[in-house]
């Protein structure tokens, strides 16, 4: 599918291929990642691809899209899904079938709701914003990228910046194990440098460790049943490892308890949390039960310093969380209105670009010639002056006409202005006696 041989005279255009958590199912989204290692290659062969002028690919666990400046999109996509399938291993169909494809304005708009987190799984989660900043910067070193796409990211991340700054979208725990931590925060302070105890080596205590961690929390140790179970997991956090028997012993050490076992009754009972607070001093205990059912004796959030949130007290910090990024929602979806006509308007300003250069050329001509004549035999000082008064007398002279025809353009109406320009200007009769000359 050859491109026309005229194509780098057409209007250059932004696109969009890609899938992502919502199109494509975690197996596809896997075979259609591209690693680190594999991206330089993948963004210069893609510039091979006829009709494409510059790319940037973005590629994570949850999408993998391809964002490209091209005269004709729509003979670009098959050539695009066909590497990218080659590559991967991966059939153009199945491509086809479980991703998606936006052009010019629907492309920048999508662009726009990915960087400021709308489309993500998690809505308001800050890592696209510096997953998208890294896509580019790998695209800017692999010169892939030249004045359409840097401007269309730069403003993107504009938009992103935006987001954050002014709306709430990224603000409160939407899971249940980072809602943990925000109460722990509440409750302690800063968590640095705090012991956290894990009972159970299950998948919602290492989510809550990897939280806490993050956090700031030093020391972790872990409880189980059985020490072969938790091995892997303590290593991994380079904690300690210890049996449910030591918990009487080792519970006081904690400043952080988060349980969550599979057992069928209470783990933790009052009179070990009170006990552990007798020989903490007055320091806070903070225990965490996102068991089901419950690990922790409810009986023990009583015990002085012990302050116990169990699951629905998170899940009611979550929910209260995700309404407020929903309605943040709202507000971002109103910048990336704004920022996608600001953006549109500068595709279309482009449009005049060519007109405005030949009028300016065209003038700049004239003013030349008029110096040239009235420098001839004047010192050096006067072809100065000279040369600045015609400098200052046409861009006074341009400023309006190029200013108006800048906001036609901006306005989707740069071919029609640029057809009065030329007969206002005589733009096309210079060009032809250009020609013959």
């Amino acid at each position: 599918m050859a491109m026309d041989a005229r194509e780098d005279n057409l209007p250059a255009q932004a696109f969009v291929l890609g899938a992502n958590h919502l199109t494509a199912s975690v197996a596809l989204r896997d075979r259609l990642l591209l690693s680190e290692d594999e991206l330089p290659d993948f963004c210069r062969a893609l510039l091979r691809v006829p009709g494409m002028r510059e790319v940037v690919v973005l590629s994570t666990c949850n999408r993998s899209e391809i964002y490209g400046i091209g005269a004709q999109p729509s003979l670009i996509r098959p050539l695009v899904e066909k590497l990218w399938g080659a590559s991967k291993g991966v059939s153009e169909d199945e491509i086809r079938n479980h991703g998606y494809f936006h052009a010019q304005g629907e492309a920048v708009r999508h662009l726009f709701r990915v960087i400021g987190s709308l489309d993500s799984m998690v809505l308001g989660e800050m890592q696209i914003f510096g997953q998208i900043k890294e896509a580019y910067r790998v695209a800017v070193e692999q010169r892939c990228v030249d004045f359409y796409l840097n401007h269309l990211f730069q403003s993107g991340i504009r938009v992103g910046k935006r987001i954050r700054t002014e709306t709430a979208i990224h603000e409160g725990a939407v899971s249940i194990s980072y809602a943990a931590v925000e109460l722990a925060k509440k409750v302690l302070g800063d968590l640095k440098g705090k012991t956290v105890g894990v009972v159970g080596a299950g998948e919602m205590g290492e989510l809550a460790a990897q939280h806490l961690h993050k956090a700031g929390a030093a020391k972790f140790v872990f409880f189980n049943r059985t020490l072969a179970t938790a091995e892997k997991l303590a290593a991994g956090f380079g904690g300690e490892l210890c049996l449910l028997a030591d918990l009487d012993k080792r519970l006081s050490h904690c400043d952080i308890v988060v349980s969550a076992t599979g057992a069928p009754g209470i783990v933790i009972t009052r009179a070990q949390v009170q006990e552990a607070a007798r020989h903490r001093g007055g320091r806070p205990i903070f225990l965490i039960d996102i068991a089901a059912p419950r690990d922790i004796d409810p009986a023990a959030g009583g015990v002085s310093n012990a302050y116990l949130f169990s699951i629905d007290d998170l899940k009611n910090v979550v929910n209260e969380n995700v309404a407020l990024r929903k309605e943040s929602s709202r507000q971002a979806l109103a910048i990336i209105d704004e920022e996608a006509a600001r953006m549109e308007g500068w595709f279309q300003g482009l449009d005049i670009v060519p007109t405005i250069k030949n009028l300016r050329d065209k003038y700049n001509g004239i003013a030349e010639k008029e110096i040239e004549k009235w420098a001839a035999g004047q010192s050096e000082e006067t072809r100065r002056k000279l040369e600045a008064l015609g400098r200052s007398l046409l861009n006074k002279f341009l400023h309006h006409p190029t200013s108006r025809l800048k906001l036609l353009g901006e306005r989707g109406d740069g071919k029609r202005a640029s057809y009065f320009a030329g007969l206002f200007f005589a733009l096309a009769e210079e060009e032809k006696e250009d020609g013959q000359g």
